[in-house]
């Protein structure tokens, strides 16, 4: 994934689809690394509480089966 939007010439800007994915489950399942992972960032070695809401934003490309464009999804995972 990508962290920052990236920039496209006109023609090449392609459209943005944007998804909210909130992350939830028992402590200590590895929901933290798991959002750490997706977003190309280093899990936390040591186990620790999230207190509250932790949001990171990814963009990611993909050109979906059947589409003559790629799409640029964004990703707010919510941990």
């Amino acid at each position: 994934g990508l962290l920052e939007h990236p920039t496209l010439p006109p023609a090449l800007a392609v459209p943005t689809a944007r998804y909210k994915i909130f992350v939830t489950g028992k402590s200590g399942v590895g929901k933290t690394a798991l959002v750490a992972a997706l977003a190309g960032t280093p899990a936390p070695t040591a186990h620790r509480e999230t207190l509250g809401i932790e949001a990171s934003s990814v963009f990611w490309p993909a050109k979906p089966r059947g589409a003559e464009r790629a799409v640029m999804f964004q990703l707010q995972l919510w941990d």
